[in-house]
């Protein structure tokens, strides 16, 4: 080993030439000079060793010359130091060449090549190779010449964290330092280790245990925090669990750091971010783990979350580990009220049940406050129809609060003034107003102020009911209950029932009796007797409850003081515990409400959908009336309006000719008749203008305010079908949705149309006799001709008579009656399009509400298939909860 460090400096040339005082060279030379001479001589060594002297004096080349033949054992040696020479004359692939040449057995020489490949690599800044070579010179011997120092370094200044984590964790086993355990610590704290999958820290785990428990816990808090919020963290937990199982020997260690991360970690798994498969493979373990190392005083919280979880899981945690559990709750001290984690508990309930869309109701909040009023007892004050409850406690409080009996609990309290409000139990999943309900009577009362108490008044027990009754509900909000009894007829078996099952729902509660109506009891003895009687089979039943006698009707301060006395003995101030388990019945049944009212929900929701797809069915086949009752209307309106123009035409048709024919009467032998023709057709345009202002035009007009007065009754009508329509839409819908409201307007315009058609009419000029045909061509010749000759004129006269009664008119009137009817008719022809828009309103009212129910069976559809899908994660938040619930019930029956 000496040699082997001489030679790893280059001083073996100490061995053969020492400090005489005499230079190296000379002392090496004449050595080699004598080896000659011998006939069996090797002069490797001197060789070797001059090579060493040469280098150190810097002369690279006469030491490769001396190295390059050397043959002896130290022929590899010779190789490493010919390959730093070329190094030094920065000859770095001869170098690097040589290096990968030496094949030896020795460690020192291994390490030193390793050492020297991880210098030039770096010179020639090939990382991969540097880190390769480092690795290899610490695989090597990581204990020479400080290697594993080095290659820290090395891997810290280029950033090469996962080398350096496995670095520190190997060295940590090795040597078992608690140096490199805190090196390896400030990696883990710096956020370096996250890629490592938690069981590559298992060696290193075990082995820093068996040193120093408390670096153990240190470096384990250090990767339980670092894999905190990243995917490996379950499994962090999970191999946590078996390591910590498997670790040998007397653990004697306080665990107090790493069973507070146990709480910690805990109350974030079971707070919704996991669901119970996933918490299955972590919690068990865990568990028994974290009962393994909570400290006495803490014990209550682990062994009260092992027995939590195996009730919602049983056979996950062994049988002695669940037994162990139940000695710490039953022996240990419980040093927490556990008020605390019980209102965090129902707030995180009431928090996810806003964020879920299913509120607790109103009832549980004011519970819950005042639950957490620990200065003010809650009295609940019961008792059958007839036993005089409600007088006696308008007697005590010297206030008539109360009237006669009611279905409806009462709570009455102490305020600086006097209010009265409902609380109920919020709305349903269908919207509904929830069935259970309370007064909150508050008024200014010395009685209850003096005593810090506040009464629950519940509706008068009748017997003949049976089953529960309204006190139910409050006995988990009550301190204490007062049973009033009537001394006519006493604790009946009825009453002894009915309390029975209120012992059941609060076993711990007080239950004291008031026997009323005592003055109702003829003379004195009778009253002790009654008394004494209702004690002893009070006592049979209830043996621990006391009997006050009293009478509402005799106002006495003598009675009242002793009433205050027994109020003082027998029901005492609120016990925090007891409030505590109230809570924790609470968030029970708010636990299961919220389920109910899940189911409800999803219920209403499909009811709902139901509902709204029958409606889009009624709203479509009202689309379908609608559309009928446009066409009926339509239809009829167009066929009055036709047979009105019809009649106007055909009276148009037959007087018009006639008119024409008419003015043959106007034809004389006097006559001009070279400009008769014009006369006459002068004549004949006035006679139809005339007829059409005079005749026509009126005629029209009444005919068609006649159509106007008979077609807005029929819109009436159809506007009130329409009005019907809507109005049992709206009692279905529950609400003013919709309005089938007609645009009226239409016969508005129609009234200003007719007016401005009958008016008056300006007919064109019509050429009647001034045509081209040939007959009349032959009549205004002749006319023109004959006029001069008298004799002549009679058979003029004839001919133009007969001409004018014998023309057929037909197509000069259908010119005349189509020009006059040509804005009639464009009126016909636009009835169609305003009986649309009058009823365009309703058909639009009536579609949009289609597509508004569809969107909303669309949008609840929707909303449904999300519940549904979530239900599952909606269970495991409710299982969380729960268990969360049985860790605190096991906390409080400990403290019991």
């Amino acid at each position: 080993m000496i040699a082997e460090t001489r030679l790893s400096k280059k001083t073996y040339f100490e061995e053969l030439a020492p400090d005489t005082g005499v230079h190296p060279v000379q002392v090496l030379g004449t050595m080699l000079l004598d080896e000659h001479v011998k006939e069996d001589g090797d002069a490797s060594e001197i060789r070797f060793a001059q090579g060493e002297v040469y280098f150190h004096n810097k002369d690279y080349e006469a030491a490769i010359f001396k190295w390059e033949h050397i043959t002896s054992g130290l022929a590899q040696w010779a190789r490493k130091n010919m390959a730093d020479a070329y190094m030094e004359l920065g000859m770095d692939a001869s170098a690097l060449d040589l290096y990968k040449s030496i094949e030896t057995d020795s460690l020192v020489l291994k390490v030193e090549v390793a050492l020297q490949l991880f210098s030039l690599y770096l010179q020639q800044e090939k990382q991969d190779a540097a880190v390769h070579s480092i690795k290899k010179a610490v695989a090597l011997d990581p204990d020479y010449q400080n290697i594993s120092l080095i290659a820290r370094a090395f891997f810290e200044e280029n950033k090469d964290w996962e080398n350096a984590v496995e670095l520190a964790s190997n060295e940590t086993i090795r040597t078992q330092s608690l140096e490199w355990a805190d090196v390896l610590k400030s990696y883990i704290v710096r956020g370096l280790t996250e890629r490592f999958e938690p069981s590559y820290f298992n060696d290193v785990l075990v082995s820093l245990y068996q040193v120093s428990p408390g670096h153990f816990e240190e470096l384990v808090l250090s990767l339980w925090n670092s894999y905190t919020g990243q995917p490996a963290y379950l499994p962090w937990l999970i191999h946590f669990n078996q390591v910590f199982q498997t670790l040998e020997g007397e653990q004697t260690h306080s665990w107090r750091k790493l069973s507070k991360q146990h709480e910690e970690t805990y109350l974030h798994l079971i707070s919704g971010h996991y669901t119970t498969k996933e918490l299955s493979s972590v919690l068990p373990g865990f568990l028994v783990n974290w009962l393994i190392m909570s400290e006495s005083n803490h014990a209550i919280l682990s062994s009260a979350a092992v027995l939590a979880w195996n009730d919602l899981f049983p056979d996950s945690i062994s049988g002695n580990q669940v037994y162990q559990a139940e000695n710490l709750v039953s022996w240990k001290t419980n040093h927490i009220s556990g008020l605390e984690e019980t209102v965090e508990l129902f707030d995180a309930v009431k928090k996810w049940s806003l964020e879920n869309e299913v509120e607790i109701g109103q009832q549980a909040n004011w519970m819950v406050e005042e639950l957490l009023d620990l200065n003010t007892r809650q009295l609940l004050v019961a008792g059958s129809a007839s036993s005089g409850k409600s007088s006696f406690i308008n007697s005590v409080l010297d206030e008539p609060v109360l009237g006669e009996e009611s279905s409806t609990v009462v709570i009455v309290r102490d305020h600086h003034e006097t209010e009265i409000r409902e609380v109920t139990s919020g709305l349903k999943a269908d919207g509904t107003q929830g069935s259970e309900r309370f007064i909150e009577y508050s008024l200014p009362s010395a009685f209850l102020r003096k005593h810090g108490l506040a009464m629950i008044d519940s509706p008068g027990f009748n017997s003949r009911m049976g089953g529960r009754n309204e006190v139910h509900h409050y006995v988990n909000l009550a301190d204490s209950l007062l049973f009033i009894l009537s001394a006519n007829a006493p604790f009946t078996q009825q009453e002894a029932e009915f309390l029975l099952r209120i012992r059941d729902l609060a076993p711990s509660m007080p239950i004291h009796f008031l026997l009323n109506k005592m003055d109702t009891i003829y003379g004195e003895e009778e009253a002790l007797r009654v008394l004494k009687d209702t004690e002893e089979r009070i006592a049979a039943v209830f043996p621990d409850s006391k009997v006050f006698a009293y009478s509402s009707h005799y106002k006495s301060s003598q009675q009242l003081a002793r009433f205050n006395e027994f109020l003082n003995v027998n029901f005492e101030q609120a016990r925090l515990e007891n409030r505590v388990a109230k809570l924790l019945y609470i968030i029970r049944t708010t636990i299961t409400d919220l389920f109910d009212k899940r189911l409800d929900h999803e219920r209403a929701l499909e009811k709902s959908i139901a509902w709204n797809e029958d409606m889009v069915s009624k709203l479509n086949g009202a689309i379908h009336q609608l559309e009928d009752l446009e066409k009926e209307k339509t239809a009829e309106i167009r066929r009055y309006f036709h047979t009105v123009k019809t009649e106007i035409r055909q009276d148009m048709t037959v007087k018009i000719p006639e008119m024409i024919r008419g003015c043959s009467k106007l034809v004389r032998e006097d006559s001009d008749f070279g400009k008769i023709h014009l006369q006459l057709n002068e004549e004949m345009n006035q006679r139809i203008q005339l007829y059409m202002e005079d005749t026509v035009l009126p005629m029209y007009r009444d005919s068609l305010h006649e159509w106007i007065a008979s077609s807005h009754e029929e819109l009436m009508h159809s506007q009130a079908f329409l009005d019907e329509m809507s109005s049992g839409f709206n009692k279905l819908f529950e609400t003013d949705r919709m309005e089938l409201a007609c645009d009226f307007r239409v016969v508005d315009d129609w009234r200003r149309d007719v007016q401005r058609m009958t008016s008056g009419v300006q007919l064109e000029k019509v050429n009647i006799l001034l045509r081209h045909t040939p007959s009349q061509f032959i009549l205004k010749s002749a006319g023109k001709l004959i006029n001069a000759i008298a004799q002549n004129k009679t058979v003029m006269v004839n001919r133009y008579t007969q001409y004018i009664e014998n023309e057929d008119y037909t197509e000069l009137t259908e010119s005349i009656i189509t020009k006059f009817l040509l804005p009639f008719d464009v009126f016909e022809n636009g009835i169609d399009r305003d009986l649309s828009l009058f009823f365009h309103n309703p058909d639009d009212v009536l579609k949009q509400t289609v597509i508004e129910t569809h969107a909303e069976i669309s949008a609840k559809q929707s909303k449904l298939l999300d519940m549904k899908n979530n239900q599952g994660t909606f269970k495991e938040s409710l299982t969380l909860f729960e268990l969360r619930l049985r860790q605190y019930e096991w906390m409080l029956l400990g403290s019991r």
